[in-house]
Formats: C-alpha cells, structure tokens, sequence
C-alpha cells in the first residue's frame, strides 16, 4: 500500500511537471510552434514519459482545459444553495478567485490564436450552468429559454476574457458583485 502511495505521487509530480512546462511553452509561444520535445526538456523528462499521459500535445492542451474548467465549476458548486437566500456575491466569487489564482493558464489560452477550443468549451460550461439555474418565471415568461442563456453565457464569458486580457484590473469580488447584478436584473439564479 505504501508502494503504490508513493507511485500515485510521484505520477502526479511528473503531470504537475508537464502541465507547468506546457503552460510556461504556452504563454511564450503560440500552440503549433511547440513540440513534445520542447515540453519534455522544460519539464526535465523523456518524450516517452509524455507520451504515457498524453497521447499528443493535443490531448495535453484539452486535459489542462478540461482540468481547469473542471476545477471552477467545483469550487463554484461547493457553495451551499438550500439557503433560502443565497449570499449573491458568493455565488460568482470562487470562480473569479480561480481565475486570478490561475491567471497564467486563463491568459495564455486567451491569447493564443489557436485555442478558441477554449473558448467555446468555457462557454458551453457556462450554458450549461445557467442553463441549470435560469427561473423562467416572471420576467423572463415571454422569452425563449435557449436565447437567455446564450445571451448570458456570452456575456459571462466575454466580461472574464475582458478582465483576464486587461490583467485583472478589478478585484474577483468587484467582478462577482457586478456580474452578480446583471444576473440578478435576468432572473437567472433564484432571489
């Protein structure tokens, strides 16, 4: 049990040492000059090594996206919502932390030109999100369901591209009482 403890760390290390060297390639250079061999160097590693994680840099590039869009979505829903009134701000805050906490990641597939995967996967996610949690009810009784949701989803994930691409230039707590209020004015999550 202790030998397979210490096998499970150390394949975490060399996957945290991929994926570092992978994004510090990645915020340097665009996506297609980057080569197995210029990751494996940068993480002090065999090519093969790579190559039993990842089936290409590929596949690499969507497990950092999947990991990390992942990653929010939990911090987000760890936010206890049986309240019978949400503390709206906190709502939106672990995905604003999460994103200044990984900056580097989000700013890097932000401007690279060959990543708006990204893009259209932090969207989808978002869609689905509020896809979840939009109250048809009231306001919103006379419009398409699908509509509203794109609408916001957008709107969500081009105010963080514009806050991420500006270097953050408000705190993840202003962004999340502002985004908080647009949704509010929506009707999209329960008052």
């Amino acid at each position: 049990m202790d030998t397979a403890t210490k096998i499970d760390r150390r394949i975490l290390r060399t996957k945290e040492s991929i994926n570092k060297a992978f994004l510090g390639l990645f915020s340097e250079k665009e996506f297609d000059q980057i080569t197995i061999n210029d990751i494996a160097e940068r993480a002090n590693v065999n090519r093969g090594t790579i190559y039993l994680h990842y089936t290409d840099k590929y596949d690499l590039l969507n497990k950092c996206i999947e990991d990390h869009l992942s990653h929010m979505f939990i911090a987000c829903k760890a936010i206890d919502y049986n309240l019978e009134k949400i503390d709206l701000i906190r709502a939106l805050m672990p995905a604003f932390t999460y994103f200044e906490d990984n900056f580097l990641f989000f700013s890097s597939m932000l401007t690279n030109q060959r990543t708006s995967v990204f893009r259209e996967r932090m969207l989808q996610n978002v869609a689905a999100s509020i896809t979840e949690k939009i109250n048809m009810q009231e306001i919103n009784q006379e419009m398409d369901k699908e509509l509203i949701t794109q609408f916001m989803a957008s709107a969500f994930v081009g105010t963080v591209e514009w806050w991420i691409l500006n270097s953050m230039p408000r705190s993840p707590q202003f962004m999340a009482e502002q985004l908080w209020k647009l949704f509010q004015r929506n009707d999209i999550y329960p008052r």
